[in-house]
């Protein structure tokens, strides 16, 4: 899906594009953002960063796509964040910061897990 950036535009109507290589502030939605695929539906973006020395995993921005629903996703996606951070062996959990539409209810759902 990453790879095959167009086909996922023409399956899923999800523009990717990764944004390490333009300059900050003309960035979208971060630095290395990755898709959220949720079932069959790409429900989001997040922008991620392991930070090993603090331990933690940091979502530095969350994105919705339109039409989701925000709870529902920010639980599901919470889950993930927790299961990767752990594979990561990062014992200081997951911080989540207050950018993009999604944060706000992914932060919330996060607290599930402190």
């Amino acid at each position: 899906m990453v790879w095959y950036r167009d086909r996922a535009e023409r399956l899923f109507g999800f523009r990717y594009r990764i944004e390490i290589y333009v300059p900050e502030p003309k960035r979208r939605y971060g630095y290395y953002v990755l898709p959220f695929l949720l079932g069959d539906e790409l429900v989001g973006r997040i922008d991620l960063k392991a930070d090993r020395k603090a331990g933690q995993l940091l979502v530095q921005g969350s994105y919705g796509e339109p039409g989701i629903n925000e709870g529902y996703v920010a639980a599901e996606l919470a889950e993930e964040l927790r299961l990767m951070a752990d594979w990561l062996e990062l014992d200081g959990g997951v911080v989540v910061k207050p950018k993009g539409d999604l944060s706000k209810a992914l932060a919330a759902a996060m607290l599930s897990f402190a």
